[in-house]
């Protein structure tokens, strides 16, 4: 093996071998410092990427120079050559691969690669290095992995002027300096909401490229044979109505139905392809073969008359829907935006941060529900039930992005509403009233987690930060980054707008920024990209 492949592999097997004498709460430390230390070694890689793509692209210069020095000698030739640009055609493809190509497939041998992945880890580095600085340092220290760096990098690449690049560079290191990691769906938001803030028009563009990418793609599937994958892009709108459409679909049927929640959804996929707006129940009730009268009120599941007396009927269907099942979805916005005072971008729960017209072209024949935050909700004859009233819940849910749990990313409304402080059911007064600042969502597995394994302990602040102890006695911050910082209005009645100490740190991240543009400002200037 290559010097650059070796391993000591005694350290590791001495390491491994010390670990297991290690107790859960060092090992837990193991593992943060583990993380961090590949945080660090990624950043490390893609900065030796971004340097082989430089030095390979002045072989490059270097190769097509020897052949062509880039002289015209008549107005006819330079025209040729300018209409083969507007062409897109490339006048230097007949000297070979060019400098990206080159450390392409260079680095994709090394890191044994397809070249795509290379070529995402060469343009991730050169991002790094060029383009976002600042939060290339923050892969570098441990506050991000690579994953949500190269995600930075996707969700930004459509900021295209260099001054509106820093002022973005400032803001998302900044974001994530001041915050412990987030889970993948809270910093998707608060990159796209840096993004709408800094350059509105960035969502337009991006709404323009999803529109232009889309596509679907089915082929047989590498690890289950018999089976086959179905992928597609597509923008987000869309997709979401979809994702709806078939969880309206694999609702819609009775619960005795013998299938999971996800074959009914595969069910319901094919059941639109051949035209069908409903999915067929499976239950024992509806799979009947016995001859029924058409004509004979069918029985629901649900709502019965316990009054009236019911005969046995075994053969008997249960009603089946009414109709096509209605897909769901939810967003939230700002009155203002939906009253169209201005353009600020909306949230779709699962999916992230849309702009301000496509919001509105959902919403005009939505239904709408206005919160506040202050709302009636809180009254004590709703703190004393053990369900929260559906304004209450329309509320938490809308104050957050997802799960709290830490790195979880399961969407607000999809999932339950935990009471942090356990209600008592018999004596609902005494403590762990239902009320907004002891609610928050957990999906179910976290849920489960919380309830059963005593070991894992939670708190909610008073600003609805809601941090978890677990059986380490690790603590954790779940909500660093909440919809409360997309729509600030939600906020809890008692936080503070203007705090003075919020006032000063502010003025000390404005001073700190400036002096960041200034320095790489001076950086540019000193020793300009080569791109």
């Amino acid at each position: 093996m290559s010097e650059t492949g070796t391993l000591d592999v005694t350290g590791v097997v001495a390491s491994l071998a010390a670990d297991e004498k290690h107790s859960a709460a060092e090992l837990i430390e193991i593992l943060a410092h583990c993380r961090s230390i590949t945080a660090s070694a990624d950043y490390r890689m893609l900065q030796a990427a971004s340097l082989i793509h430089d030095e390979r692209c002045e072989d490059h210069l270097v190769a097509v120079a020897e052949h062509d020095s880039g002289q015209r000698s008549s107005v006819d030739e330079l025209m040729a050559a300018g209409m083969d640009h507007l062409a897109g055609r490339d006048p230097r493809a007949e000297f070979g691969p060019d400098g990206l190509e080159r450390a392409t497939a260079e680095i994709g041998a090394v890191l044994n690669v397809p070249a795509a992945r290379a070529r995402e880890i060469v343009t991730a580095g050169d991002v790094a290095r060029y383009r976002l600085v600042f939060a290339g340092q923050a892969l570098a220290v441990g506050r991000i992995d690579l994953a949500g760096f190269l995600l930075i990098c996707a969700r930004t690449k459509l900021v295209v002027d260099p001054d509106l690049v820093k002022i973005l560079d400032t803001h998302i290191a900044q974001a994530l300096f001041e915050r412990p990691p987030l889970s993948r769906a809270r910093l998707v938001a608060m990159v796209d909401a840096i993004v709408a803030m800094v350059d509105p028009d960035a969502l337009a563009r991006r709404k323009e490229r999803a529109a232009a990418d889309r596509d679907v793609t089915i082929r047989p599937d590498r690890f289950q044979p018999g089976a086959s994958r179905l992928s597609a892009s597509l923008p987000m709108v869309d997709a979401a109505a979809i994702d709806a459409r078939l969880s309206a679909m694999a609702g819609s049927v009775h619960t005795g139905d013998p299938r999971t929640r996800a074959q009914r959804r595969a069910d319901a996929l094919i059941a639109l392809a051949a035209g069908h707006d409903h999915l067929v129940c499976g239950c024992q009730n509806c799979t009947q073969p016995e001859d029924i009268d058409a004509d004979a009120p069918a029985r629901p599941d649900t709502d019965v008359d316990v009054d009236a007396p019911v005969e046995p009927s075994p053969v008997q269907p249960l009603a089946p829907p009414v109709g096509p099942a209605r897909p769901v979805f939810h967003i939230v916005v700002n009155l203002s935006t939906l009253l169209g005072l201005d353009d600020q971008p909306g949230y779709l729960d699962g999916r992230g941060i849309i702009d301000a017209d496509t919001m509105r072209a959902l919403l005009a024949d939505a239904h709408r529900e206005f919160l506040r935050r202050d709302d009636p909700a809180h009254s004590a004859r709703s703190a004393s039930t053990y369900v929260p009233s559906k304004k209450l819940q329309a509320l938490v849910r809308a104050g957050e992005l997802c799960c709290t749990f830490p790195g979880c990313s399961a969407p607000a409304w999809n999932v339950d509403l935990d009471h942090t402080d356990p209600f008592d059911h018999h004596d609902p007064h005494s403590g762990g009233q239902t009320r907004r600042e002891n609610l928050k969502p957990l999906c179910r597995f976290h849920h489960r987690t919380k309830t059963f394994n005593r070991a894992w302990r939670d708190y909610q602040s008073p600003l609805g930060e809601a941090f978890f102890q677990s059986p380490t006695g690790h603590m954790f911050l779940g909500n660093a980054y909440t919809a409360l910082d997309i729509f600030p209005a939600l906020g809890p009645p008692g936080k503070p707008e203007k705090h003075p100490a919020r006032t000063t740190l502010d003025q000390r991240r404005a001073t700190a920024r400036a002096a960041h543009l200034r320095a790489v400002e001076r950086q540019d200037d000193a020793d300009p990209p080569p791109f």
